[in-house]
């Protein structure tokens, strides 16, 4: 009886395996955080780095397994420098209601180099009536850039927000299509393309 109570204690406290892995970029760090299932999280550099007290009150413990990270970081330091446009990249969300699920999904398949507006993302979600609850769906993706958040802007072509800041934004949407220019265009599924 004494032995089983012991195992029972320890599975409670067992924390789940997260890795980290860093990544320079122009506007500073990228965080990294993935299991073995897939990416978790990333955080750019105007949200603070993850720190173990953070990590052990979300019931992670870091740990450092490339094999996690490696691909993640490969795939994001080829975004951040151009030469990668696909992010296939295997996610672990199990974060979010099935609402943020289905929208994250539907967020990545804007392309590359073009926009879409909350209204549209919204559509294309199936929740065509529901632009700022998409909105806020939006604002609490855990893995911007692999979603990407960024590529959704207002109906009336201005930036809106960003959860890592508007620097990031721009830049994003910049480094896609070499400039942040919105033109006046009639209304189509994307806003813009390259």
């Amino acid at each position: 009886m004494k032995s089983k109570r012991r195992r029972e204690k320890k599975a409670k406290g067992k924390r789940e395996e997260v890795a980290q892995a860093t990544i320079r970029a122009p506007l500073g760090k990228v965080w990294v955080l993935a299991t073995e299932s897939g990416l978790r999280e990333i955080r750019l550099s105007s949200r603070e780095a993850p720190t173990r007290a953070e990590m052990r009150s979300r019931g992670w413990k870091l740990i450092r397994r490339p094999r996690w990270t490696d691909p993640v970081q490969r795939l994001i330091e080829g975004y951040l420098t151009g030469t990668e446009r696909r992010l296939e990249i295997p996610l672990d969300l199990g974060a979010g209601t099935q609402f943020k699920r289905r929208v994250w999904e539907a967020a990545r398949k804007i392309p590359y180099g073009t926009a879409a507006s909350y209204v549209d993302l919204a559509r294309l979600a199936g929740y065509p009536r529901a632009s700022r609850a998409v909105g806020n769906a939006l604002g609490a993706n855990p893995v911007p850039i692999v979603v990407p958040c960024h590529r959704v802007i207002h109906a009336d072509r201005s930036i809106g927000g960003f959860s890592s800041g508007l620097t990031w934004k721009r830049f994003l949407l910049e480094l896609e299509r070499g400039q942040l220019e919105l033109p006046m265009r009639p209304r189509r599924r994307f806003l813009f393309r390259r």
